[in-house]
């Protein structure tokens, strides 16, 4: 029996998801709950989408992480900022033995670069779609619903319903950006550009 091809991303995929978790938040009276996607860039430090874990989840609602499906881990928001729809968080117990994934300099990646975008659509734990950069510092200006839709990178990966504040990666295993949604006319059926917060906001949002 034939070898199977290992493809350029593969292996890195593998190391990656490692570090992917679903986030889950609830209100603390019950009556609304959803879950989105993060990754774990070390030291117990968290990145997803504000819009997954918005400012008023400040108070009044409870966050968990989870990297197996089972297993619950509570956090808290360190940092948030919806102009750039990318949000930090803690986790409240041992995190030395999960894997983290590094954040790239965005501005050094390159349109057609293969890439992996790694999330848990609708609480589906580590799915992962691959495809290539196919724009970079684009804006929708006017028609932007908030700041965080404009110096953004498209990706042709599948964005899955539930991926939001998900990892997309590139071939050396490193976070090229966090993925924001789907933007266009067809966007409620998710049809359109699929769209990331560049990693280096991200950076910049830690720096703050």
């Amino acid at each position: 029996m034939p070898d199977k091809v290992q493809d350029q991303i593969q292996k890195v995929i593998q190391e990656a998801v490692k570090a992917s978790c679903t986030i889950y938040v609830r209100a603390r009276d019950r009556k609304k709950s959803w879950s989105g996607s993060g990754f774990h860039i070390g030291n117990g430090y968290i990145v997803t989408a504000s819009h997954v874990a918005p400012p008023e989840s400040m108070s009044g609602t409870d966050i968990d992480v989870s990297f197996d499906g089972q297993v619950l881990i509570p956090c808290q928001i360190y940092k948030t900022d919806p102009n750039i729809d990318a949000a930090i968080l803690k986790m409240q117990t041992d995190w030395t033995s999960i894997p983290s994934v590094m954040l790239a300099n965005s501005d050094a990646s390159e349109l057609g670069e293969v890439v992996a975008v790694i999330g848990a659509p609708e609480g589906w734990h580590d799915t992962i779609t691959v495809g290539r950069i196919s724009n970079m510092h684009q804006s929708l200006g006017e028609a932007a619903p908030s700041p965080a839709w404009n110096d953004v990178t498209f990706v042709d990966a599948k964005i899955l319903q539930g991926v939001s504040g998900g990892m997309c990666i590139d071939t050396s295993g490193m976070v090229i950006g966090s993925v924001i949604g789907v933007t266009g006319t067809l966007a409620s059926y998710g049809i359109g550009e699929n769209v990331l917060c560049p990693s280096n906001k991200i950076i910049n949002l830690i720096k703050s």
